[in-house]
């Protein structure tokens, strides 16, 4: 056992967790989890308490700070409200309103207009307006006032028609009557006033604060408003700006869309990005809350304190539809940075106490782990076939008893594979075998086969399939019927789709649309089957190749149970088989023939007898009007006679090289009724048609008319010259249905399973060949469609024929 100590440091044994690292895995969670746990528990309270402190603190400074605020904003709506009420500012809006009131409309309008232009151009007779008693007053009051002057951007009156009736500079407009602010005071009550939005002036670049109040008479009616234009900045900065605790807390003013109104750090109209941020932070009771985010674009853990501006948001709220909230906040690092300090300290102490478990767990583990790999090294060699020696532990335990097994297992089965060579030869040869029998199977088997890998390539073909499809030079193996560079090359193409249908669990048989002059269904006939016999025939998909007609057919081949399946196609010449089923077909229409010739003979003679007598007249006839008038009836007679002859000629011409062709229903059943009522004695019977309009139907024209005539011949034949005959074309779900109704004997109901089975018929010998009604059935199935048969005994039969709308054009 000298390579011992080498198969212990082998990469391949460390690189799998054996029973050293259970062991030391053992220690870790007896020894270290309790640890780590407790520690991570106590940094986790400890780490929620102080939030719950941090949070605390700021509500309560958020919430003293909107007090604060709400005092302010209080004060001074006191002092506008003591202007407002000045007897000077009364008097002098009343008098304004008196002079404007006193004016014609346009005159006043035209007098508004030129003051405004010549206000906007500060000329000097707009200078009265500056030192009018009611401006001077304006004036005193900011004197005196020293914190409300300090933040004011101006301070001005307007009358009940929105003109300027008093300000301390220029900066109001002379029109006010497109102001929110004063649209809103005129129509306040006693003790309104309006604040509003914050709004950036294009000129200073700076945000203004706007607050209004409605000016009332000495009858109490609102004759003009009192109006107060704040520096935002500076009219909150007093009450905010001075909040700081750390490096980065502060307090800030937000309105409930995130719009910064005053803030240490971020810019007076700046929003807060994230709306998220902003419903945590402007709920309706003062509060903190944990976000992710800050507001001052950290994307970071945060804790923020708010409060609503009770009293003040009374006003805002009814002004400008927003509501204001302080905000207190410190960043994530400098707020959180005693706790990650703290959380480092205790991660280290855990990661020291675990790397001293780890190595004192080796030490232990490696005494009792080292003879374990000596027996896994032992037992890898024998399962690979290796001569190994004896194994040579003493350590007293169950380790020891396991090395003496090892021992007796390797002794056994150096005897048990001494003849085991052999075997494996010998089955080898008979695997060789089988597969050459196998292949030789196939090479001879005279049909062509294909077999399909999962993705529909050629994996194998037999030599038939080589010969019948394949050009010399162009390899099939591995490439799809579509990619292989065949014979027939689209028809191969439609195979391979259909391929692909059978593979991937949807059957391509009985597809309609398959239907065409390469590939169509086929079912075959045993022509010497016992008459009345059931059929049990199934249809078959055929493939035609120039002169050579194919059955073909899909079936799973498996090889390893649960691997991937292969798909085979087997292809069966059927040329002899398809030319006899329609010579038998053209032989049924030769002896319907027969059967016409009396009608037909009788049908001919009637218009052959008129226009001989015809000629005989013209021929003595020297009158050229009568001439004429004989001459078209022999015209009429002969156009007759056609007509007879071309549908008898449609009837009997074969069809097998004749090509699909769109076919007008309605008219083909009104040639298959002439040529049928004519070949029986039907002065009797009584023809009802009931056609509905129907599209055209692609289809080979003297097959349908096939169809329609032998049926009704059959139910003419049925009635034997008494009866009625009803047939009727309609639409159902997109398909074409012809029904043909006659008022016979019907049909016994142990006939009903057996009337389309070749050779079958209840017709006295030499009256029908039994043929009829199966080639009317097989053509039917030929285009996809079906035929049906109601009937109970004396009340006569109904033939239903569907047609699919796949081929309605």
């Amino acid at each position: 056992m000298e390579n011992s100590d080498a198969s212990v440091k082998d990469p391949r044994v460390l690189g799998k967790i054996g029973l050293k690292g259970k062991l030391i895995r053992v220690m870790i969670v007896v020894g270290a989890l309790p640890l780590l746990l407790a520690m991570i528990f106590s940094y986790a309270q400890g780490n929620k308490s102080l939030k719950e402190v941090i949070g605390s603190s700021f509500k309560a400074l958020a919430y003293e700070t909107s007090t604060k605020i709400d005092f302010m904003m209080r004060e001074e709506i006191k002092r506008n409200f003591r202007m407002v009420n000045h007897p000077t500012i009364i008097l002098s809006v009343k008098e304004q309103n008196r002079i404007n009131k006193a004016l014609s409309e346009s005159r006043m309008e035209t007098g508004f207009l030129e003051d405004a232009r010549a206000w906007d151009a500060q000329e000097g007779r707009m200078n009265a307006l500056l030192q009018n008693p009611a401006s001077r007053l304006l004036g005193g009051f900011l004197e005196m006032d020293h914190n409300a002057a300090r933040p004011t951007h101006a301070l001005y009156i307007t009358d009940a028609y929105g003109t300027l009736v008093a300000s301390v500079n220029f900066f109001p407009p002379f029109l006010n009557r497109g102001n929110p602010s004063w649209k809103r005071a005129m129509r306040g009550g006693k003790g309104f006033a309006y604040i509003g939005d914050p709004q950036k002036d294009e000129k200073t670049q700076q945000y203004l604060l706007e607050m209004a109040i409605p000016i009332r008479g000495p009858d109490g009616e609102t004759i003009g408003a009192f109006h107060h234009v704040f520096r935002v900045k500076e009219f909150f900065a007093s009450w905010i700006e001075p909040i700081m605790f750390g490096e980065t807390g502060h307090v800030m003013l937000i309105n409930s869309d995130g719009v910064v109104l005053d803030c240490p750090i971020l810019p007076t109209g700046s929003k807060l990005a994230d709306p998220e941020l902003v419903r945590s932070v402007t709920g309706r009771e003062p509060n903190w809350a944990e976000t992710q985010g800050d507001g001052h674009g950290s994307k970071e853990l945060s804790i923020i304190g708010y409060s609503p501006l009770r009293e003040t948001n009374a006003i805002v709220k009814q002004s400008a539809g927003r509501e204001w909230f302080t905000f207190a906040w410190q960043s994530s690092d400098e707020l959180f940075g005693p706790t990650n300090k703290l959380f480092l300290w205790i991660s280290a102490a855990g990661f020291l106490s675990i790397l001293l478990i780890v190595l004192m767990g080796s030490f232990a583990s490696d005494k009792i782990v080292k003879p374990i790999w000596e027996l896994q090294q032992t037992a890898g060699r024998i399962g690979r076939g290796e001569k190994v020696d004896k194994l040579s532990i003493r350590t007293g335990d169950e380790i020891e008893i396991l090395a003496n097994e090892i021992n007796t297992m390797n002794d056994l089965l150096a005897k048990a594979f001494s003849g085991l060579e052999n075997q494996v030869r010998e089955k080898t040869r008979e695997a060789l075998y089988l597969k050459k029998y196998t292949e030789n199977v196939l090479m001879s088997v005279p049909d062509p086969i294909l077999i399909f890998d999962e993705k529909c390539r050629v994996e194998y073909m037999n030599p038939a399939f080589a010969r019948l499809a394949c050009n010399n030079s162009s390899p099939v193996l591995g490439k799809t019927l579509e990619e292989s560079d065949l014979k027939y090359k689209e028809l191969w193409a439609r195979i391979g789709g259909e391929l692909r249908e059978y593979s991937g669990g949807r059957s391509a048989a009985f597809r309609p649309e398959s239907r065409d002059l390469a590939a169509q269904r086929y079912m075959p006939r045993d022509p010497l089957a016992p008459t009345g016999a059931v059929s049990s025939a199934k249809s078959q998909t055929i493939l035609t190749l120039g002169e050579r007609v194919f059955a073909y057919q899909f079936f799973h081949v498996a090889f390893d149970e649960g691997g991937p399946r292969s798909v085979g196609l087997l292809l069966k010449e059927i040329t002899s088989e398809k030319r006899l089923q329609d010579q038998l077909a053209m032989a049924e229409k030769l002896s319907g023939l027969g059967r016409l010739s009396a009608g037909i003979a009788h049908e001919m003679n009637n218009p052959l007898y008129s226009i001989m007598g015809h000629i005989e007249a013209i021929i003595d006839e020297k009158d050229a009007a009568k001439i004429k008038t004989f001459a078209r009836k022999v015209l009429d007679s002969s156009r007759h006679m056609a007509a007879i002859i071309q549908n008898l000629s449609g009837y009997t011409r074969s069809s097998i090289r004749d090509q699909a062709k769109d076919v007008n229903i309605n008219e083909r059943l009104d040639a298959s009724l002439e040529i049928a009522l004519m070949a029986s004695m039907t002065h009797g019977i009584e023809l009802r048609k009931d056609y509905s309009p129907l599209p055209l139907f692609k289809a080979r024209p003297e097959e349908i008319q096939q169809v329609f005539i032998n049926v009704i011949a059959n139910a003419v034949q049925a009635m034997e010259g008494t009866g009625r005959l009803i047939v009727s074309t309609g639409r159902d779900d997109g398909n074409i249905v012809v029904k043909i109704q006659d008022s016979g004997p019907g049909i016994p109901p142990e006939y009903l399973s057996k009337i389309f089975d070749p050779f079958f018929t209840t017709k006295d010998q030499g009256k029908g060949s039994g043929l009829g009604l199966n080639i009317v059935h097989r053509i039917v199935e030929k285009y996809g469609g079906r035929i049906d048969v109601e009937s109970r005994a004396g009340n006569g039969a109904t033939f239903i024929i569907t047609l699919p709308a796949q081929s309605v054009r």
